[in-house]
Order: C-alpha cells, then sequence, then structure tokens
C-alpha cells in the first residue's frame, strides 16, 4: 500500500513539472465589432450562392445592409444588384427595390436609382400602401435633386405633400418646394406655366412663384398674393404657405411717438440739419386725412450719448422707434447694448455683429463697391486695377471693391492713390507702369551706348478695366492722363463721386464712356420731395443733397422694417436707391447705372 502510495505521489509531481514546463500558446484576440460584421456579411453572400431565389434575396438583402452600415457602399451597390425583384414576393420586392434605390443614391448615381423604383411600378400591379407611396417619393425626389432636374424634383414634392399627415412634414416639404421654385430661371418658369400638362396643384405653385417673382417691390407684392389666394382658394399652399412668405403677414410698424436722434452741436451739425429737413419732409407728406401722425420727439445725440441714458429717456417717454444716431461709435455702442428694446434706425453703420432690432443705414461706399465688382464680373472682366485719391474714404472703397470683386474670382493686378494735381502724372504713369518702360529704355541706352534704339513708350497689358474713385474735377484731368499713357481703350467704372449731381456737358467731356452707379435721387427726375425741397435749398442736386434723400428714406421705410427681414430679396423704391435687409439688419441699397454720353450722364437700363 505504501508503495502505490509513493507511485501516485510520484505520478503527480511528474505531472506538475511537465506542465509547468510546458509552453501554452497565447490566446487569440476576440475580434472587433466590423471584424465580426464583415465575416457576418461574407457568410450571408456564401449562403446566398447556395440558396433558391427567394432565400438568396434575404440573405443578400441582409449582407447588402451589413455593408452599408460599414460605410462599403459600393459592395453594398454591387451586392444588391445582383437581386432580380421580378422572382419575389410583393412584400419582399418594394424592400429590395427601396434597399436598392438607396443604394444607387449612396453611391450619386441618380439614373440606376430612378431606374430600380420605375421597376418597382412596373411589377406592382396593385399599387402601394400610403407609407410605402411616402418612401417611394422620398426617394425619388432625392434621385431628381442630384441629377438637378429642378421641376421632376418639384413634381415629386408636390405628391409627396399631399400624402403627408403632419402640418409640420408638410410645412418642411412646403419650404423645399418653394426653394426649388425660386431656384428656377424666369424663362423655364414662364415655359411651364403655358405648358397646359401640369396638375392643379403644380400650376398653383408655379403661379404662386410667378406673382411673387414679377415684382420685388413690397408694396405689390401684398395686392400680388392677394390676388393669388382669390383664385386658389383649395389650394394646399394657401393653407400652409412657405416660412419664407410668412413675412407678408407680419404687421406694419405702428409707430406712435418716434424719436430722432441726431446731434444739434459738434462737426455733424450740418449733415444733421440735412437729414431732419428730410425726416420732416416724408412725415409732413405721408399725413393723411383722419389718421393720426407719429408725434417726433427730437433728442441731442451729443447729450444723450449713452445707451444707458437713452434707455431711460425711450422709456419715460414711451417711445415706438429711434431714427439716429449718426455718430459711427455710438451706433456701435447700440450694436452691443442690452438695455433697449425699442426698435432703432441708425443713420450709419458699423462692422461686427448687430443685435436684434438694430437696423443699419447709410450712405456706405460699400453697396457702390458691391455693385460695382458684380458689373465688372458680369461684363467678362477678370483683371481690374484701381485709382483712389490718398485719403481714408478712397482706401475703403479699394478695400470693398478688392474683397468683393476677388470673392467672385476677379483678380484686382494693382491700387494706386493719386495725390496734389501736380503729382497726376507721375500717378498715372507709375499706375500704368509706362514709367517702368521709359526707365528700361534709359538703362538700355546707357550700356548701349554707341548704338541707336528704337524705343515705343508702352503701358501695362493686365488691366482688364479701370476702378476710378474721384470727385469730378479730379476725374476731368485725370482721364485725358490715362489716355495719354494708352489707357484710352480700357473701360472705366466709377463710384457715385464722380457726378456732382448737376449735368454739366462742356466740362465733363473727358468722361465720355465712364460707367458710374449713383442714386435714384441725383439720376432720376426730381420726386415731389426734392421739388419742395429744392424750393427752400440750394444744395439739393449737390453730393451733401443725398442726406436729404437719406432722410427721406429713413421715414419711408421704418413701417417695413420687420417685413423686409423677413423676406429676403423684397425691395422698396428709395431716394437713395431699391431698399433691402439683410439678415443682420443692413439696409442694403441698389443704385443705378448710368454712363457719360457726350458730357452727360444717361441711364444704363
Amino acid at each position: 500500500m505504501k508503495f502505490k502510495w509513493r507511485l501516485s505521489l510520484l505520478a503527480l509531481l511528474l505531472s506538475t513539472i511537465i506542465s509547468g514546463c510546458s509552453v501554452q500558446s497565447p490566446s487569440k484576440p476576440p475580434l472587433s465589432s466590423a471584424e465580426q460584421n464583415r465575416n457576418r456579411a461574407t457568410v450571408l453572400l456564401d449562403k446566398a450562392d447556395k440558396a433558391k431565389p427567394i432565400k438568396a434575396a434575404e440573405l443578400r438583402a441582409e449582407a447588402a445592409q451589413i455593408l452599408l452600415s460599414l460605410n462599403q457602399k459600393e459592395n453594398a451597390f454591387n451586392v444588391l444588384n445582383a437581386i432580380d425583384i421580378s422572382l419575389l414576393p410583393p412584400s419582399m420586392r418594394f424592400d429590395i427595390a427601396k434597399l436598392k434605390a438607396q443604394a444607387a443614391i449612396e453611391q450619386n448615381q441618380p439614373d440606376k436609382a430612378l431606374e430600380n423604383l420605375a421597376q418597382l411600378k412596373a411589377y406592382s400591379k396593385t399599387g402601394f400602401a400610403k407609407e410605402q407611396e411616402i418612401a417611394l417619393l422620398q426617394l425619388e425626389a432625392q434621385a431628381f435633386n442630384q441629377q438637378a432636374a429642378l421641376f421632376s424634383e418639384i413634381q415629386s414634392l408636390i405628391k409627396l405633400s399631399l400624402l403627408l399627415d403632419s402640418n409640420e412634414e408638410k410645412q418642411q416639404i412646403h419650404d423645399e418646394i418653394w426653394d426649388r421654385l425660386l431656384q428656377l430661371d424666369s424663362s423655364t418658369r414662364a415655359s411651364l406655366l403655358k405648358s397646359g400638362s401640369n396638375s392643379y396643384y403644380e400650376q398653383g405653385w408655379l403661379e404662386l412663384i410667378n406673382e411673387l417673382s414679377s415684382n420685388k417691390q413690397l408694396d405689390t407684392q401684398y395686392q400680388a398674393i392677394n390676388n393669388w389666394s382669390v383664385l386658389w382658394e383649395g389650394h394646399p399652399a394657401k393653407a400652409l404657405p412657405p416660412s419664407s412668405l410668412s413675412g407678408l403677414s407680419k404687421q406694419t410698424l405702428n409707430a406712435q411717438k418716434i424719436a430722432i436722434l441726431l446731434p444739434l452741436e459738434g462737426k455733424l451739425t450740418k449733415p444733421a440739419a440735412a437729414i431732419k429737413e428730410g425726416i420732416l419732409m416724408a412725415h409732413f407728406r405721408q399725413q393723411q386725412p383722419n389718421t393720426p401722425a407719429p408725434e417726433l420727439l427730437f433728442l441731442d445725440s451729443e447729450k444723450i450719448n449713452t445707451p444707458i441714458q437713452l434707455a431711460a429717456i425711450l422709456e419715460q417717454e414711451q417711445v415706438d422707434l429711434v431714427i439716429g444716431p449718426l455718430q459711427k461709435e455710438y451706433v456701435a455702442a447700440l450694436a452691443s447694448d442690452s438695455h433697449i428694446n425699442t426698435p432703432i434706425l441708425a443713420l450709419n453703420s458699423t462692422e461686427g455683429a448687430s443685435r436684434e432690432g438694430l437696423y443699419q443705414f447709410g450712405l456706405s461706399t460699400d453697396d457702390e463697391a458691391q455693385q460695382i465688382a458684380e458689373k465688372v464680373w458680369n461684363d467678362g472682366i477678370q483683371t481690374a486695377a484701381v485709382l483712389i485719391p490718398s485719403q481714408a474714404w478712397g482706401e475703403r472703397v479699394a478695400s470693398a471693391f478688392t474683397e468683393h470683386y476677388t470673392a467672385l474670382g476677379g483678380n484686382v493686378v494693382n491700387v494706386q492713390a493719386f495725390g496734389e494735381t501736380s503729382e497726376f502724372s507721375a500717378n498715372i504713369a507709375a499706375f500704368l507702369s509706362t514709367n517702368k518702360s521709359t526707365e528700361r529704355y534709359k538703362k538700355v541706352r546707357q550700356a548701349i551706348y554707341t548704338r541707336k534704339i528704337e524705343f515705343e513708350e508702352h503701358r501695362r497689358e493686365d488691366i482688364g478695366a479701370i476702378i476710378l474713385t474721384a470727385l469730378p474735377n479730379d476725374a476731368r484731368q485725370l482721364t485725358p492722363i490715362l489716355a495719354f499713357n494708352f489707357a484710352g481703350d480700357i473701360p472705366i467704372y466709377a463710384t457715385s463721386h464722380l457726378f456732382s449731381g448737376t449735368s454739366n456737358p462742356i466740362q465733363d467731356q473727358d468722361l465720355n464712356r465712364i460707367k458710374f452707379v449713383d442714386t435714384p435721387w441725383s439720376l432720376n427726375p426730381p420726386s415731389q420731395s426734392k421739388v419742395l425741397l429744392a424750393q427752400e435749398r440750394i444744395d439739393t442736386n449737390t453730393r451733401f443733397g443725398r442726406l436729404y434723400a437719406l432722410g427721406l428714406d429713413a421715414y419711408r421705410i421704418f413701417p417695413y422694417l420687420q417685413q423686409l427681414s423677413a423676406l429676403p430679396g423684397t425691395e422698396i423704391e428709395g431716394e437713395t436707391g431699391k431698399l433691402s435687409v439683410s439678415h443682420d439688419g443692413m439696409i442694403k441699397r441698389k443704385l443705378i447705372w448710368a454712363e457719360y454720353k457726350e458730357g452727360t450722364p444717361s441711364i444704363i437700363e
């Protein structure tokens, strides 16, 4: 017994030693979720190759979904394309066709997606359930969107909107329809309107966009949408109009008391007086019998010169609107203020963010620079050189033009400032680089002084247009010097500084062919307000006279500030231009183009 026990003990000891000395193989790390899914897809596809058609379709669809989740779109697309939906029962046919269309859209193959949807419709004899129809129309709209087939997308969206029950979902689709309609060019819209093949709903949408796009003036748009509503009483867009048209239902600002915040002393007193006269003229001319006019409260912005002071006065006087201030620094302070809830129509602008309820309106050259940049670019000119006075306002014009023109794709090849009249020739020579060609000739002549050298002075050749900012007297002297320096054939585009406000055909012959922007106040036949002001003031036709126009427009626009903000693209005809309001409360001016002909500005239609 003792011997057997010892043998057993020895066997146990040997077993322990052997097991301790043996090398254990390391365990494999667990597969990641992605690897597991890839393996799962491979297994499913292997099974599908051996299965009967219906089961094979199920397996391939499941594998494709896994591949899509792994972002292997091309592989999923290829797997789905191998499935013949004609062999499948109706319920599975719909699911597979929908998945195939989704995969094609993911692959940016809209033609293939539409082909899959068309096959599905061809095989489905009994039609689709409502939820299925919604899903198909959504896919169809996405495919047409990828094709940039605007009206086909609109048609799908219109059908989709009729199937939706939720007003929130309908509103979203109506907004999409409106967005696509806005992208249609006017000739396409006109052609579609006359096609005679539109459904009731399609024709209604087309006539709505036609009514509102034919005139951007805010006051006439009210009448346009009312006319449409009468004819299209049962149209879905009347019950649930696009969100961007909700601004037409906003009430005009009915101000009972308006504070006019202008400096009554200091360096801005004279401009403030002109603006005030424009405001008073508009105030008295817009009064109507049996309609109470707003009360005007005049405040001195030199004394009430902080947002906190202004807030106290506005609350005490129960003011509904502020027009002013004029000082740029004051406007900047109001832009970051949180004490004032009263709407403010400032008569200057500031850089940086603005707060809600603050509108900024002025005669900034930014509007001019942007419109000049757009015209130069639209005229097919890709390079420009800028000629400005050596003053801060000239530099602002150059900077604004360069920013807008460069954003469009243009290239500003030179910016040159001119100084005193005696320096004009040297300034232009430097601007056009004619001085460099002369300098090169002198250097060559000195190096080869024994030979006679043929020389012809010339300018740089990379200037497609000249952007000129100059007051009339300077411009009359600069243009002949430009011509003398071989630039007489380069088109010139100018800011409103070019025109004094009074036509002078004899003096302005040298300005012929120059195109420039200016206000309706300066270029259009005088309005009744201008005629009345001209009877009292002798400076209405000067550059200073534009300040009367600013006052007139400030009073004219204030009732419509909320609507203009809510309706991008709508305008109000003003003396300083066609006025619109951007999303940040900046009032933009669209000016008039004119060209000097025989020494007289002629409006370019």
